[in-house]
């Protein structure tokens, strides 16, 4: 039995602010780039209020599957619950300056010393556009051959300009991703427990999470 006293829980999810059509015909506009629509409509049975949902799989905080990279391999369904939950390493790079406005590459020596086998990999910095640091390709491969559990961002670009090295390595080798991620820097240790699970969707190849970390007080 897990003691909840004994753990901070920080919510690392964004709220999704969607597009609402209402049953009485007025339209609350959302505030998605992505498409992220509900419609309401009265349950006839028990006059209860329920939605229809239109949406795009990477909107707000959510964990991209293989099925991303390739049609036929693992969606949500198909991936096992362990990789969505576990010990997780915390890693800052507020060290990593941008030069000329530019995000510098996340080298494996950032990594080797802090990262373990079958971690969950949180990276973080306090840029943001192109002042954000980036996973280089040779991180991306160290962390496909560590190997870890899965990785997940915030302020941090997954790819280094013109490759896809992270997306092949790491979704390649059955490791899945994270992005739009909120509130990495308001956890002050540096392992914790995370826990983010996806809908269990046959062929969806990203979903929607709840994601949160367990921080020992």
């Amino acid at each position: 039995m897990i003691d909840l006293k004994r753990y901070r829980i920080i919510d690392l999810s964004q709220e999704i602010i969607p597009g609402i059509l209402k049953v009485n015909g007025e339209y609350i506009h959302g505030g998605q780039i992505r498409q992220f629509e509900i419609r309401q409509f009265i349950y006839a049975p028990d006059k209860a209020i329920m939605h229809w949902v239109e949406a795009e799989t990477h909107v707000g905080t959510h964990v991209e599957m293989p099925a991303h990279l390739k049609d036929g391999w693992k969606s949500a369904s198909e991936m096992p619950l362990e990789k969505f939950m576990g010990e997780a390493v915390v890693l800052k790079f507020d060290f990593l300056n941008p030069i000329k406005g530019s995000g510098q590459p996340i080298k494996p020596e950032y990594l080797e010393k802090k990262v373990k086998k079958d971690d969950i990999v949180l990276l973080w910095s306090p840029y943001h556009g192109d002042e954000q640091p980036y996973i280089s390709p040779e991180s991306a491969k160290w962390l496909a051959n560590r190997p870890v559990k899965m990785v997940g961002v915030q302020n941090v670009r997954v790819e280094a300009p013109g490759s896809m090295a992270t997306h092949n390595n790491l979704l390649g080798n059955d490791i899945p991703m994270i992005e739009g991620l909120i509130n990495l820097e308001k956890i002050n240790k540096e392992r914790v427990f995370y826990i983010g699970l996806p809908l269990r969707v046959a062929g969806l190849d990203s979903s929607w999470i709840r994601a949160i970390v367990l921080e020992p007080i």
